[in-house]
């Protein structure tokens, strides 16, 4: 009997102890907002034929008002599992694209608040089997004119 009660003890305990420990194990899945702006990861790809990699990601504004979106296009490029940078040849924010070729140093878009925006870019002569790492983003601060922010976002 008193085996009985400490079997019962036992597995009352890890009924209760258990759940919690799962529910400490979640990870908290908050988007990060990097002057109010999130960016999220739509897709990731890789065209062997033509050695194109292709990023497809949205970004959302959660400024109260609208705001004018200022991208350093030559200071944004994507990182590899090796460390290596890679510049663009093509990024595409909304219906505004903008070539390397074109050496244009800014790109502007208007944002609107809570609209997500598709951002899209590409990189020629991906080398086969190198895996995209992160993107690093350079955009201006939308309080100070001139200071510009950095952002790294895992791919």
């Amino acid at each position: 009997m008193k085996k009985q009660i400490i079997g019962y003890c036992i597995l009352l305990f890890g009924m209760l102890i258990i759940p919690g420990l799962s529910l400490a194990q979640e990870v908290d899945a908050v988007p990060e907002l990097v002057d109010d702006i999130q960016v999220d990861v739509k897709n990731v790809s890789v065209d062997a034929k033509t050695k194109t990699l292709t990023l497809d990601l949205f970004l959302i504004s959660y400024q109260k008002n609208p705001r004018e979106f200022k991208l350093n296009t030559f200071a944004t490029q994507v990182l590899d599992t090796k460390g290596q940078t890679y510049m663009y040849s093509t990024m595409q924010m909304g219906k505004v694209l903008i070539k390397l070729s074109d050496r244009q140093n800014y790109l502007h878009y208007f944002m609107e608040d809570e609209v997500p925006v598709a951002f899209k870019i590409t990189v020629d002569n991906w080398t086969k089997g190198n895996k995209a790492k992160a993107v690093k983003l350079v955009f201006e601060d939308s309080t100070e004119a001139g200071k510009f922010i950095e952002k790294a976002v895992n791919l």
